[in-house]
């Protein structure tokens, strides 16, 4: 009962502390915003509707932008803040909307973005980036165009999640600042070409075909269609003539003796049956000729 009571008291003591995170005007501190370690979403003292307006003495507010077109955290029905216009960003936070950075200001974790899209007399390529569009790497935002030889930079991320048993799965994301058709040596740190298929690797991220097999060498992507060589379609062709040309007889004789079989059985049974009931009339006149007798002596 005294445990009962406890907890009912701490439930109250707690209930406006719980409140605060998904409540207007509750008291924060930005400084407490951080990224989860796992799954690397921002996480503060404000739930997932406000952001926090200051360090010190800061209140949870409603947030003034967001970034998807269905954001987290919101029921059916809630009033969505607004998307920002072309040139400007919604940070993490979803404080407001911000200008956007250019090559060297700081940016958030895997927040292209972020960074300024600039497009004059450029070129897409054929996979990656246009040659001068900045990407937000490292918490920087830099262009993705180093080539051959040239030094790069480098970003490994760690995910964490649960598999379908619940145990926990790392991913890894690798990103770097090298031109569609290069990869940064995780060692060297210079961007090289990527390799084709057969050459040796240590992840799908060296390769054409994005498929590192468990034999360290690049192979066909994943998904592509098995293509059979045309001496053995022939030879399966052959193999299935010849068998089929062996095997009529094997299978007409295996049938007949399934027939004979299948009428031995309804023969035995028919004179099952003829005998019980041949028995039973026997049986039954027995019966009648003890019962004649028995009348015919009283």
């Amino acid at each position: 009962m005294l445990s009962l009571v406890f907890t009912f008291e701490l439930g109250l003591l707690l209930a406006p502390v719980l409140a605060g995170l998904a409540a207007q005007g509750s008291t924060c501190s930005a400084n407490n915003t951080r990224l989860d370690p796992g799954t690397h979403k921002l996480h503060g003292d404000c739930g997932d509707k406000f952001f926090c307006s200051g360090t010190v003495n800061g209140t949870c507010q409603f947030k003034q932008c967001r970034r998807d077109d269905f954001p987290f955290g919101y029921d059916r029905g809630d009033p969505l803040p607004p998307l920002c216009p072309l040139g400007s960003f919604c940070p993490d936070e979803g404080s407001a909307c911000m200008i956007s950075q250019t090559v060297g200001q700081h940016c958030q974790l895997n927040r292209n973005e972020q960074c300024e899209l600039r497009l004059p007399d450029s070129q897409e390529l054929q996979d990656g980036y246009p040659d001068d569009v900045a990407i937000c790497l490292q918490g920087v935002c830099m262009y993705a165009n180093a080539t051959a030889g040239l030094p790069c930079q480098m970003e490994n991320t760690t995910y964490a999640e649960l598999n379908e048993k619940g145990r926990q799965v790392d991913i890894n994301v690798i990103r770097d600042n090298c031109r569609a058709g290069f990869y940064c040596h995780p060692e060297d740190r210079v961007c090289e070409h990527i390799l084709d298929e057969g050459q040796s690797c240590v992840g799908d991220r060296n390769c054409k075909s994005s498929h590192c097999d468990v034999r360290g060498r690049c192979a066909q992507p994943l998904g592509t269609p098995l293509r059979v060589p045309g001496w053995q379609s022939c030879i399966t062709i052959l193999l299935i003539i010849a068998g089929t040309s062996f095997c009529s007889p094997a299978m007409a004789t295996t049938c007949l003796c399934m027939v004979l079989v299948h009428k031995r059985h309804r023969l035995d049974r028919t004179r099952e049956t003829r005998e019980y009931f041949y028995e039973q009339v026997s049986l039954r006149q027995n019966i009648i000729a003890l019962h004649s007798s028995t009348r015919q002596g009283g």
